[in-house]
């Protein structure tokens, strides 16, 4: 029996990643553009997954996500133990006059699970948030650490890579990720655990030192409380 990857299922499932997070409908050569393989191949993918129902066609024969895809997101979020554990800790013991996020790297993108902003009476997970390239994301920056140097400047231009290197120090030297904006904002992320996701902390402008290291003792402190039954 082979021990290869089966190309087919790894395309099927990017197919439909990148078909979900476009949030709109989409055609097959602008989707194929996107993962970068041939047309036909994606079509055929998109035909596949429409057969039972995870996928479907509007009146100008784009793709958009079908019906099927409520029941495997509801799966998905069952699965998930991170989430389960997460979510109502998060909504609890987030910090509500701040900017609080849960993301987690796919491919080079960050996906955020749950974000708060200050203000706002209820929180978004799962839903409501677009992707961001993992390099521009505090989140990105802490999780692109746990790879090698040769894999990132792999995948990352030199402009990216020169922008992203003093944080991937940082992260692997301190255990966190602290952004100094350009415009006076600075944000924070830590990994939580074996997950594959980070913790991040946002939107608090022009802070002293000493916030700086209390924003960062709280971050420490809700992240272990995620950890706690994850």
């Amino acid at each position: 029996m082979s021990s290869q990857p089966n190309q087919s299922l790894i395309d099927g499932i990017r197919c439909l990643q990148y078909l979900v997070s476009s949030d709109r409908a989409i055609g097959c050569r602008e989707l194929s553009r996107l993962m970068g393989i041939n047309t036909t191949r994606v079509n055929r993918l998109l035909m596949t997954m429409a057969s039972i129902g995870l996928t479907m066609q509007d009146e100008q024969r784009r793709y958009l996500p079908g019906p099927g895809i409520h029941a495997l997101a509801a799966q998905s979020i069952r699965g998930s133990r991170l989430f389960s554990s997460a979510l109502p800790k998060l909504e609890r013991l987030a910090p509500r006059d701040i900017v609080v996020a849960l993301g987690v790297l796919w491919e080079d993108q960050v996906i955020y699970i749950w974000h708060s902003v200050p203000g706002s009476p209820t929180s978004q997970a799962l839903a409501g948030f677009h992707m961001l390239p993992a390099w521009q994301s505090v989140i990105g920056m802490s999780l692109l650490a746990a790879e090698s140097d040769e894999q990132l400047t792999a995948r990352l231009t030199p402009e990216q890579w020169s922008s992203l290197a003093p944080y991937v120090a940082q992260q692997r030297e301190q255990g966190h990720v602290v952004w100094h904006h350009e415009d006076g904002e600075v944000s924070m992320a830590q990994p939580v655990g074996a997950h594959h996701a980070a913790l991040a902390f946002a939107g608090m402008w022009q802070p002293g030192d000493a916030v700086i290291q209390a924003r960062l003792k709280e971050l420490y402190a809700l992240n272990a409380q995620l950890l706690e039954s994850a």
